[in-house]
């Protein structure tokens, strides 16, 4: 019997489910572990010890027939009684899946993208974190950000800002001057932590204080992606960043993510002075680098969209891995009380009312079928996480920052008026307010200005 010419990626798994299910039972199934390793291959490991050998060359060959190209070459099944297996049996990182009536545990194998799958980090001490992310570019993600270090400054709040967008730096060129830029920046930070570590003495070459904020207010210091060092080596820039988002290997011979990297990145510049809150700009898109920032840093994650098809198209793959990363910490007796860091943005909104409520109801669906708990669920020791849809204090509930063509051609450090109050003021005080109270409810000093 050929395999099926049918059979591609988003039917391997569930073939493979059946498949298993129809050979060794649903029970063995659900107690076994399903691998799929770095290349999309697929292998069932059963708690069960081997059967015969005529028997397991017949089921064995049965499943390789019908995935075809998804069954890993050597074996596609092993037993309890064999090498390994019941280590792996028992890997915490297993998903627990559940298709049609069937239930089982997936282990996903990656190189690229590794990080999705990596706990989420709950809240963190220190000042409050608050990541700009998005899966577009062009929906003012960096200009919200500018605004809103310039308004926390000009309300006595001292402001660490990160330009963890490696692959396409703007927000320290927007906050930053040339004169003030610092030698060296975040990708710089990567690369010399993989090597040899960055002591404490060098890290003030990675701030640069911005001059764009109220001198009688806060401050606001600022890590770029890349400091004056890649302008006058411009050569080396790609070089350096392909060597910054690779694993590092420490001193014990451990090897450490990307993720523990930027995290560890991002406590000591925040530990190093008194800051109120440290605003994060997060590269676009799902990319490897986008991980850190939305799973790593226990901060809360605006995310940014406009109204239209493809910004739902894009969410509902993101929120359909936080989902897998939610059933597991609950599976685990966690609570996975970092559902609630997600909060929607409604980025260049227009005035058409049926379009923003449509939109709404577009991401609620979205909340609701990810990382909301059903309403009949049965939790004793966990509250759980749900919302109406019309509760405004909600994350699916969005912060409204409608489009103004004044913002179009944005460049605060070439026109400095533009974070001027006068000039942000009418677009962005609803989206402002929202900030406040999210910085209100981490417990964070309280405005100091005293307009307040």
């Amino acid at each position: 019997m050929s395999a099926s010419p049918e059979v591609l990626f988003d039917e391997s798994l569930p073939t493979l489910v059946k498949a298993i299910a129809a050979h060794l039972g649903p029970n063995v199934l659900e107690q076994g572990l399903i691998v799929r390793d770095s290349s999309g291959r697929l292998c069932f490991f059963s708690s069960e010890p081997s059967p015969s050998a005529e028997l397991r060359v017949d089921i064995e060959k049965r499943i390789a027939d019908v995935l075809g190209t998804y069954s890993r070459a050597d074996s596609v099944i092993a037993f309890s009684d064999e090498p390994g297996v019941q280590r792996l049996l028992k890997d915490s990182a297993a998903f627990p899946m559940q298709q049609d009536s069937f239930t089982f545990r997936l282990l996903d194998r990656r190189i690229v993208g590794s990080a999705w799958i990596d706990r989420p980090q709950e809240v963190t001490a220190g000042p409050p974190r608050i990541v700009f992310a998005s899966l577009k570019g062009g929906v003012g993600r960096s200009t919200a950000l500018a605004v809103t270090a310039s308004d926390l400054s000009r309300h006595n709040r001292n402001v660490l800002v990160f330009d963890l967008d490696l692959e396409a730096p703007g927000i320290g060129g927007m906050l930053l001057d040339d004169d003030r830029m610092p030698r060296l920046g975040t990708v710089d930070y990567l690369v010399e932590n993989g090597l040899g570590g960055v002591p404490d003495r060098m890290l003030p070459n990675f701030i640069g204080t911005s001059n764009l904020t109220s001198p009688s207010g806060g401050r606001v210091d600022v890590v770029p992606a890349l400091g004056r060092k890649a302008i006058e080596y411009p050569g080396n820039t790609l070089a350096k960043l392909s060597r910054a988002m690779i694993e590092d290997i420490d001193f014990s011979g451990v090897s450490v993510s990307v993720t523990a990297q930027i995290t560890e990145m991002v406590r000591r510049f925040a530990g190093r002075d008194t800051y109120d809150v440290v605003l994060v700009d997060s590269r676009a898109g799902l990319s490897e680098l986008a991980a850190p920032a939305i799973l790593g840093l226990g901060a809360t994650v605006l995310l940014f969209g406009t109204a239209q098809r493809q910004t739902i198209q894009g969410y509902a793959a993101l929120f359909a891995a936080l989902k897998l990363l939610a059933q597991r910490d609950r599976a685990a007796a966690r609570p996975a009380e970092w559902r609630l860091l997600f909060k929607a943005v409604y980025a260049k909104a227009g005035l058409d009312e049926s379009t923003a409520a449509r939109f709404r109801d577009d991401l609620y669906d979205i909340f609701a079928d990810n990382l909301y708990d059903a309403d009949d669920i049965q939790e004793v020791n966990f509250d759980a996480i749900s919302f109406d849809i019309d509760d405004e204090d909600s994350p699916h509930w969005p912060l409204i920052i409608p489009f103004n063509q004044n913002f179009v051609d944005f460049d605060p450090v070439r026109a400095p008026t533009q974070l001027n109050a006068a000039f942000y003021e009418q677009a962005f005080r609803p989206f402002l307010s929202g900030i406040d109270s999210i910085i209100a409810s981490s417990g964070a000093a309280p405005d100091r200005s005293e307009n307040n």
